[in-house]
């Protein structure tokens, strides 16, 4: 298949040059679904779909033109170019075109995701039997009173192609499994689950998840939960693990650092920022020890597809580095307006028929190089909270001021884990919050999140991307509490 949508973009591509644009680029893309869900003990959702179809982005007189179609039928396919062509054309002849994008070597490649067992492959019974054995686990127990376990399973071919002379595909396998207990005691309702996300892989990244073991944890960690005490209150330490750090460093660095918001061309997306163009490689971000790394190598990061939507190759750079901010994520359209030769590859649609846009890449905070695990980091805490996953989230317009809450609470005395908590939140600002981090543990306890879902852009579109850290420690920071 990859060879016959290569074939199909390559025509698009002498389209485009037979019009005589001045840039123009297609995107082919065949895309497989399954989506598999219990509620409770009983399947509520078996979903199997196939969607292609072909996106054609031109530029005329420094003006975008965009259109897409379903399908790959080479008569709809040249309506789909004429049409981005016209509408570019329209737009040139109203309006002072201005978009110019950073010189980029062409490439020609293929890029295989790593997947080592096909999921479309496993017989569905083998997954539904999974499914029904986790959630019979999770109701083991008459507190817990709801269950979510999701399997979903997506298989994207993409080949991208311009009129500069890329020509690139890959074929990518994303596997995300879910589960969630939600236990009810004495008036309150409180959830756990299984939160590490997406990634580029196969039915080995469900196994490797061991959703049995989770489905025991989450119902005996949400039964503790709604039956702890509320949390204190006030200012203390925190010891955050990486997949409730994933989604703090989501919203605090990764769309701070997007190239588009310090341009002002998104705004309505919970905001802009509050960082500006000459403030790479000068600004205090966090402390020394706070090293952030954009990663669209990393093999099964959400956000590793080879190359992005502008046919930039997947790359790997410091966004933060010993503390100073370094340089935002950008794509080709953006990259010299922030000050760079060169797009960093963030460049991505939620599918073929979107116009792709600035998005965050795959990051994640760098672990401590010295032997350093959670409990010597709890060891140094007088009085503070140790808080696992993430859970809901609010920050300001410029990025600034943010609330957090979390999975899993467990009051920390003395040194020591004491008791599970509930209803945990702390506040904090951007910088102040970073510049706190006085601790973070080794590799050994590095976990990541993928997500699938990040909402931006108007039309909105949904994104994906990988964030993760090993469990760090954060000094003096304001706790309260929160309806989690």
């Amino acid at each position: 298949m990859i060879e016959d949508m290569k074939e199909l973009a390559e025509r698009v591509i002498g389209q485009l040059h037979h019009r005589g644009v001045d840039f123009g680029d297609a995107r082919v893309e065949n895309t497989d679904l399954e989506n598999l869900t219990f509620r409770k003990q009983r399947l509520a959702e078996a979903e199997l779909q196939v969607e292609r179809g072909v996106g054609v982005r031109v530029l005329v007189g420094g003006c975008w033109g965009f259109a897409s179609c379903t399908g790959f039928d080479a008569a709809e396919v040249e309506s789909t170019v004429d049409r981005a062509v016209e509408v570019a054309g329209a737009g040139a002849g109203v309006m002072e075109g201005s978009v110019r994008l950073s010189e980029e070597v062409p490439s020609v490649g293929h890029y295989d995701g790593p997947c080592a067992i096909d999921p479309f492959k496993v017989p569905r019974t083998e997954k539904l039997d999974l499914m029904a054995r986790a959630a019979d686990i999770m109701h083991a127990s008459d507190l817990i009173s709801m269950s979510w376990t999701n399997l979903r399973f997506e298989r994207k071919k993409r080949v991208f192609g311009n009129t500069q002379g890329t020509l690139v595909s890959s074929d990518l396998v994303f596997t995300m499994p879910l589960i969630n207990a939600y236990a009810v005691h004495d008036g309150d309702m409180q959830s756990r689950g299984f939160q590490d996300g997406a990634r580029i892989a196969g039915w080995e990244w469900v196994q490797e998840a061991d959703l049995l073991l989770w489905a025991e944890k989450a119902r005996e960690e949400a039964i503790m939960k709604v039956k702890a005490p509320e949390g204190p209150t006030g200012t203390m330490d925190l010891v955050l693990d990486g997949t409730h750090l994933s989604l703090t460093m989501h919203e605090s660095v990764g769309h701070p650092t997007e190239s588009d918001r310090v341009l002002g061309w998104e705004a309505s997306m919970a905001g802009r920022t509050f960082l500006n163009i000459d403030d790479q490689e000068s600004l205090k971000y966090g402390s020394d020890i706070v090293n952030f790394i954009a990663d669209n190598t990393m093999p099964y990061g959400v956000a590793s597809w080879g190359w992005d939507d502008d046919g930039v190759p997947g790359q790997k750079w410091y966004t933060v580095r010993n503390g100073i901010f370094q340089q935002f994520g950008s794509v080709r359209e953006t990259a010299l307006l922030v000050g760079r030769k060169h797009s960093t590859g963030c460049c991505r649609a939620q599918d073929f028929a979107s116009f792709p846009i600035n998005r965050q890449p795959n990051f994640y905070l760098e672990p401590g190089s010295a032997p350093v695990t959670p409990d010597d980091l709890i060891s140094d805490v007088e009085k503070g909270v140790y808080i696992e996953g993430r859970g809901s989230f609010s920050i300001d317009q410029r990025r600034v001021n943010f609330q957090f809450g979390g999975d899993m609470f467990w009051e920390i005395r003395n040194g020591k884990k004491v008791q599970p908590l509930k209803k945990v939140i702390y506040r904090s600002r951007t910088r102040d919050f970073w510049g706190s981090c006085d601790g973070i543990a080794d590799s050994s306890s590095f976990r990541t999140m993928g997500l699938l879902t990040c909402g931006k852009g108007e039309p909105m579109q949904a994104a994906r991307m990988t964030h993760g850290a090993s469990t760090s420690r954060f000094r003096d920071i304001e706790v309260g509490r929160g309806a989690e």
